[in-house]
């Protein structure tokens, strides 16, 4: 029985992109050319090849059995120049070479150069090329350019039909050709006599320090490339031949030919597997500029963790396909939800993510790596297509003449937060995503592009279910005033949900529109308290305006008096309650849901620290009659909302008395004439603000008990 070994190769890394695809071509190569049962896997950031070859037989097959691809780039000028008047460093040594391994190569480069001296247009050598050349070249073509039509389309993997970055120099066919005469032995090293055989365990175990010569990976080798990228401040940069040689072996295994089968309206990124535009969020060193020029694409390298073969990893290199819904994940946030939601191909472990980036100081992009997802399943990510419409709204504006300066950030800040929930999955994230949702929203609302984005419309009650943080009682607060309801009126103009206090829109016919009328907005910048006590004002003149007896303040759910203690107490975050309600207003509150209302059933006996100013306070503002049978009392309180004015100032003990006196002239007994706190700005405020909290009639008992005498013919009754 023929004996595997287990090989783990430390010199191929997920990181930088070079190591990554020479890890792919060393498995295409000994599955192609040594043992075709070899499989592959990654583990704890290293490959690992099992094989019936041990260390030194992998390194042996390198060194005298390998045979090369040959690799050609006709359509660029200086493989034209080395192929016609000749190239003494590469092509030159292959050409002049003996031996079976290089037949291939010698026989393509001759072809090619026939090919050369018939044609000059760029698109009838691609043609001729095609047409003429062995499927072994068509393979690397595939990996380098896609037609689609007549144009040929490049992947940012390879740059420009097979550059590095944008100099003429950096052909890779050329580069190629180098490497390989000096990884080989052909070409004697200048800079040392050292063997082949220390290169080669060198890229393949990272093992001997073997004198490199003076090259560069170019855009796959970020830390080898650029300003001080070497020893001093003159050192030349250096790089292992093998590493680059293997580099292009592997590149061929992200062919593009398969995507053909995309729509030709795809970006000339999607088309290829697994690149999609650039989303400038995620990572650390991320800049807004990259969504209009400055970020090229992004490539999520796929890592898999459990032995595979060469067939089942081309399979899926080749189809690359990220779906998110019915189309393929077009950028990096997309591609991230389709992680997310597994419409990624199954077997994968985790991505690497690379994006294609333009850094100060560098010559062209490079290929930087820029984060690690892991594949996980999260039911929870398909709520993120009910903000696709408006995203695609948004983002078409990227880019474009008249363009606000500040677009980029506000979608990056967007990307963070989708990028981060698709990462974790937990609710806190989720509500952060809705946060930040929020935000941008109101930037629009104030920017010029308003008129090319409508407001979000209708997010769906899943949001509610899933952004639920335990019983975190920011949500539970932040909830009830999201969904404070529009109260129609009969022949009259309806007063609007809370929506149409908290930005400059109406509801028109179930849509939310913008609209600059709207004199209800009453939402401004700074600080959250204020903001509350002004819509709980407004309100209130909109419903006294409209003839109602009541404050216009019924709503879907209601918090926990607790939770009103909790607020009053300045155990909450006020900002984030207030951050929350915006976009769960955006949930059409239109019919009542099984789980609507207070979160368990009727609401206990009031709480022992409940203020009686409070509770006198919240008598006077209820949207509706005042029904409490424990006391006896079935009665319409009219609403008092000259206590806001006083609260705002500071004078508690002023408001209470108008309360009080409101009571008593809607036939009830206050329990006290002194509110049982002092005057104070900041509590003025906070007791303010928390009348908006819309309660309902579960409420009435614990309200009553706190704030008013029992009729005496209750008392009776009680004993």
């Amino acid at each position: 029985m023929t004996e595997l070994h287990h090989i783990e190769l430390r010199g191929c890394t997920p990181e930088p992109l070079m190591s990554y695809l020479k890890a792919l071509g060393i498995f295409r190569l000994v599955a192609k050319q040594a043992d075709k049962n070899a499989r592959a896997w990654w583990e704890n950031d290293t490959f690992f090849l099992r094989s019936t070859l041990d260390r030194q037989e992998l390194a042996a097959f390198f060194l005298d059995e390998y045979r090369p691809m040959p690799i050609v780039s006709p359509w660029n000028n200086r493989f034209r120049t080395g192929v016609i008047k000749g190239d003494k460093r590469g092509l030159d040594v292959i050409i002049s070479s003996s031996g079976d391994r290089f037949s291939d190569y010698r026989s393509v480069i001759a072809q090619t150069k026939q090919i050369l001296e018939q044609e000059r247009d760029k698109n009838q050598i691609l043609a001729k090329c095609r047409a003429k050349l062995p499927d072994k070249t068509l393979e690397w073509f595939d990996a380098v350019y896609v037609l689609v039509g007549r144009n040929p389309r490049y992947p940012p993997l390879t740059s420009n039909g097979g550059t590095l970055g944008t100099s003429s120099s950096g052909d890779i066919s050329m580069n190629f050709a180098k490497n390989l005469v000096v990884a080989l032995g052909l070409s004697r090293l200048r800079r040392s006599d050292v063997g082949t055989g220390d290169l080669i365990t060198g890229s393949l175990f990272n093992e001997s320090s073997p004198r490199l010569p003076k090259s560069t990976g170019g855009q796959f080798q970020p830390g080898g490339w650029g300003p001080n990228a070497s020893i001093g401040f003159d050192g030349d940069l250096l790089l292992n031949p093998w590493d680059f040689v293997l580099m292009c072996e592997g590149i061929v295994a992200f062919a593009g030919a398969s995507a053909r089968r995309l729509s030709t309206g795809s970006s000339s990124k999607a088309v290829f597997p697994f690149t999609v535009n650039t989303s400038a969020a995620g990572y650390g060193t991320a800049i807004s500029e990259e969504y209009s020029g400055k970020g090229r694409a992004e490539f999520w390298a796929p890592l898999w963790d459990k032995p595979a073969a060469l067939r089942e990893v081309t399979h899926v290199l080749a189809e690359g396909r990220a779906q998110l819904g019915r189309q393929q994940a077009s950028d990096g946030t997309a591609f991230v939800r389709a992680i997310a939601g597994l419409g990624s191909e199954r077997g994968i472990a985790s991505f690497q993510r690379f994006g294609f980036l333009q850094r100060t100081g560098i010559d062209g992009v490079i290929a930087s790596p820029i984060g690690r997802l892991t594949v996980r399943a999260t039911e929870e990510s398909d709520l993120l297509f009910d903000l696709d419409h408006w995203l695609d709204m948004f983002r078409r504006n990227l880019g474009g003449r008249n363009t606000p300066a500040e677009l980029g950030s506000v979608l990056r800040l967007l990307d963070d937060a989708i990028i981060e929930f698709c990462q974790r999955g937990q609710p806190r994230d989720l509500q952060n995503v809705l946060i930040t949702v929020g935000q941008v929203e109101r930037w629009i609302a104030k920017s010029s592009i308003r008129n090319k984005v409508d407001p979000l419309n209708n997010l769906s009650w899943e949001w509610i279910k899933h952004a639920k943080h335990h019983d975190k009682l920011e949500f539970r607060l932040a909830r009830s005033l999201a969904s404070i309801l529009h109260e129609p009126r009969d022949g009259q103009r309806q007063i609007g949900p809370i929506r149409e206090n908290l930005e400059p829109v109406k509801t028109l016919r179930q849509r939310t529109i913008w609209d600059d009328t709207n004199r209800s907005f009453v939402w401004a910048a700074g600080d959250p308290l204020s903001n509350m006590v002004a819509v709980l004002t407004r309100r209130c003149l909109d419903g006294r305006m409209n003839g109602l007896n009541h404050p216009p303040l019924n709503s879907q759910y209601s918090p926990r008096l607790k939770d009103i203690v909790a607020f009053l107490n300045r155990n909450v975050n006020t900002q984030r309650i207030t951050d929350l309600a915006l976009p769960l207003s955006f949930i059409p509150y239109r019919h009542r849901q099984p789980d609507s209302g207070s979160d368990r059933g009727p609401q206990p006996n009031a709480p022992f620290n409940l203020p009686t100013a409070y509770a006198a306070m919240k008598l006077t503002l209820l949207p509706r009659r005042f029904r409490c049978p424990e006391f006896g009392i079935d009665c319409d309180i009219w609403p008092e909302p000259r206590i806001l004015e006083l609260l705002r100032a500071g004078r508690i003990g002023e408001a209470y008395r108008v309360a009080f006196r409101r009571l008593k002239a809607s036939g009830l007994q206050p329990l006290s004439k002194d509110p049982g706190i002092g005057d104070g700005l900041d509590k003025g405020r906070h007791l303010a603000a928390a009348l908006l909290f819309p309660l309902d009639g579960t409420a009435n008992k614990a309200l009553a008990q706190c704030a008013l005498r029992r009729p005496e013919t209750e008392l009776a009754l009680a004993r």
